[in-house]
């Protein structure tokens, strides 16, 4: 959260005035609660006060000695008020008399009972007069917060040798309406005015004015660290200038709300200062809510080209304004990568690419990769470009192009192929996609993609009934998703979820290689491809500070995914399970469907004292069902029949993403997955 609280505005203090002194509704025009100006304070968004202050000439009454001290207000409350009487005057002492209290009066009460205040009063009727005793009860009897002025006393002997004691009073008026109002261009507080009132249990409509009362309401509401309004991240403050006018019983209270006044980027060095202005909604001439302004930084955050953002500072610049310092600390984003390395589908490859994801330091993510496997040497070009920033709307723009080969099988598939073997199957993958993403609120998302590519197998020597799986053909498809997130951190969630739906229409054209057998007659086939993707992260620890996202929590993180079309599809669009990011102690891709069901469940636990290492605790649960595809040893699920694993895996923070090593047990052994990126 922010580091300065309202206090620091112009470094001076706002009273968090009430009414203290009221002499007579009758005498008094209008009565005024600290006419101090704003502007001398150093706090509010215009200079001067809100409500010009009436000048109240000298008045006193003769039978009431000075008012004694008002009881201590709560911190950051000052009363204040005018009348006669400063506040260094000196009560008179009570009277000087002998003999028993033989009758109590009180005089000038209307709406507070007379039992009322005798019940707080020490002295009673019978008791021995003590002049001492006469003045506490006096200092009690203005604490109750419903008078003003001084407390008068007279002590009269009665025939019979007793003393009569009257207290005379001056009752503070009935509140007809409380009046809030603020430094706004409405003149209205950015919580209504009916939300506030509805906080302040002592001051009503219809109420005597009760000043102790109203000091509880306006701490209850203002309190820098546990008021009303801060708890809802506004930093608001009562103005010097509160009045109350006897004559219409309008009690008004004007606040004053902390504008952000300009908002400034430090410590970036390659990212442009409009990449991090542009994710923010609070702007320039906004009110400042702390609580929005930090989940703004989190965005600033999850776009993943930060170290660091924040914590921000509120630096006082004028009357009621400040401006926000936000640090940052780039991330290095530019890689580039040469090297070999080993899969148990294309077996030992060479790789080598270049990616910026904050290329020209406009967050635009480049990349560009090449790959060629040691099985049949068969090679892979992808290229990509996202602008993330096409209009004021924050609509993305992303474009893939690529000519890929996907090892479907691992080496064991299919009748035991062996390394090297060039007869090892492969699907070369070549086209494009296009995606237009355009945010909804702060955590909803829609996008629209656009791919087309087609699928050329391999000459690859294959049993008869495993021909299928060699079909040629083109896919276009347009899709739709909707997509909800609330995770804490992206990369390393502790807190949140992630709920996915997408819609797939897609046409397909197939052949079949060398006129094999198969069992999706050749032509044209249309279908609708559906799924729902869900994932929720629970800290066992309690949920991170918005001001330490990369705290290290013990999670547990749960994923749903479902899949399903109700058409025939080619083989290349059915559904895989299997390998490293579902089914973890099976084979890559051993099972295929045109249905695919997919739980999965993590115990995260982070090893020292960062998030950078991690030991998890994983299970799995899945299947994929109803293909017309099944042969060459690999029999097939017609209806959902579950297959579970369990395991132990190790988590690397890198800066190409995590890297992941897992060991998990499945119906048939153990198997050991090895991948980078996050597993869900």
């Amino acid at each position: 959260m922010g580091r300065n609280h309202i206090d620091q505005l112009g470094r001076a203090q706002v009273n968090r005035a009430a009414c203290a002194l009221l002499v007579s509704a009758a005498l008094l025009p209008c009565i005024v609660l600290d006419h101090h100006s704003a502007k001398a304070q150093g706090i509010g968004a215009q200079p001067g006060p809100m409500i010009p202050p009436t000048v109240v000439p000298p008045i006193s009454l003769p039978a009431a000695p000075a008012a004694p001290a008002a009881p201590a207000p709560p911190p950051g409350v000052s009363v204040q008020g005018t009348n006669s009487d400063t506040t260094d005057s000196t009560q008179q002492e009570a009277p000087q008399a002998t003999g028993n209290i033989a009758q109590i009066n009180i005089k000038g009460n209307a709406s507070v009972s007379t039992q009322a205040i005798l019940a707080l009063i020490s002295q009673k009727v019978g008791d021995a007069y003590v002049p001492a005793n006469a003045d506490k009860d006096r200092d009690t009897i203005k604490g109750m917060g419903y008078f003003n002025g001084d407390i008068g006393l007279s002590v009269v002997p009665d025939t019979a040798g007793g003393l009569d004691l009257t207290y005379t009073v001056a009752e503070n008026p009935i509140i007809t309406k409380v009046v809030l109002t603020a430094n706004t261009p409405d003149k209205q507080p950015t919580i209504h005015a009916d939300i506030l009132r509805a906080q302040m249990v002592h001051t009503h409509d219809g109420q005597v004015l009760n000043t102790n009362g109203l000091n509880q309401d306006l701490d209850a509401l203002f309190n820098r660290a546990s008021g009303y309004c801060r708890k809802h991240g506004y930093l608001f403050e009562v103005s010097s200038d509160i009045n109350f006018d006897p004559q219409t019983g309008v009690l008004t209270i004007p606040i004053i709300e902390a504008h952000i006044d300009a908002i400034k980027v430090t410590g970036n060095k390659k990212t442009k200062t409009k990449v991090i202005i542009r994710e923010l909604r609070q702007k320039p001439g906004d009110v400042l809510n702390e609580i929005q302004m930090q989940k703004d930084l989190t965005k600033v955050y999850n776009l993943g080209i930060f170290d660091s953002v924040g914590p921000f500072e509120e630096i006082p610049t004028d009357v009621g304004l400040v401006t926000i310092s936000i640090p940052v600390t780039d991330k290095r984003t530019g890689n580039v990568t040469v090297g070999v390395g080993y899969s148990s589908q294309s077996q030992l490859e060479g790789t080598a690419g270049l990616s910026d994801t904050n290329f020209r330091g406009l967050d635009e993510s480049a990349r560009i990769s090449w790959e060629v496997g040691d099985v049949n040497s068969t090679s892979s070009v992808d290229a990509g470009f996202t602008e993330p920033y096409l209009d004021k709307h924050h609509t993305a723009l992303d474009v893939d192009a690529y000519d890929k080969a996907v090892y479907r099988f691992s080496s064991n598939s299919f009748g035991g192929v062996t390394v090297g073997d060039s007869n090892t199957y492969t699907e070369q993958h070549i086209g494009g996609q296009i995606g237009i993403i355009r945010p909804i609120g702060d955590n909803l998302r829609a996008e629209i993609s656009v791919r087309s590519e087609t699928v050329r197998t391999n000459d690859v020597s294959l049993p008869q009934d495993a021909t299928f799986i060699r079909q040629n053909g083109n896919t276009t498809s347009i899709a739709g998703t909707l997509s909800a997130d609330t995770r804490d951190n992206v990369l390393s969630p502790a807190s949140g979820g992630l709920a996915t739906i997408r819609e797939e229409l897609a046409t397909s054209d197939t052949t079949t290689a060398n006129n094999g057998p198969t069992p999706l007659e050749p032509g044209q086939h249309t279908y609708l491809k559906s799924s729902l993707d869900l994932r929720r992260y629970i800290s066992l620890q309690g949920p991170r500070k918005l001001t330490n996202l990369t705290a290290p929590k013990k999670v547990f993180a749960v994923h749903l995914f479902l899949q399903s079309t109700a058409k025939e599809i080619p083989f290349s669009e059915q559904y895989f399970l299997g390998g490293p990011d579902d089914l973890r102690g099976y084979d890559v891709e051993r099972y295929w469907g045109n249905n695919s069901a997919l739980g999965q469940a993590e115990l995260r636990l982070p090893i020292g004292k960062s998030d950078s290492y991690q030991l998890v605790i994983l299970g799995d649960v899945g299947d994929a069902w109803g293909s017309i595809y099944s042969g060459g040893g690999f029999a097939q699920h017609e209806k959902f029949t579950p297959l579970a694993d369990y395991g132990l895996g190790v988590r690397l923070k890198t800066p190409v993403g995590p890297i992941r090593l897992d060991y998990a047990i499945g119906s048939s052994g153990g198997q050991t997955q090895f991948s980078i990126g996050p597993s869900f």
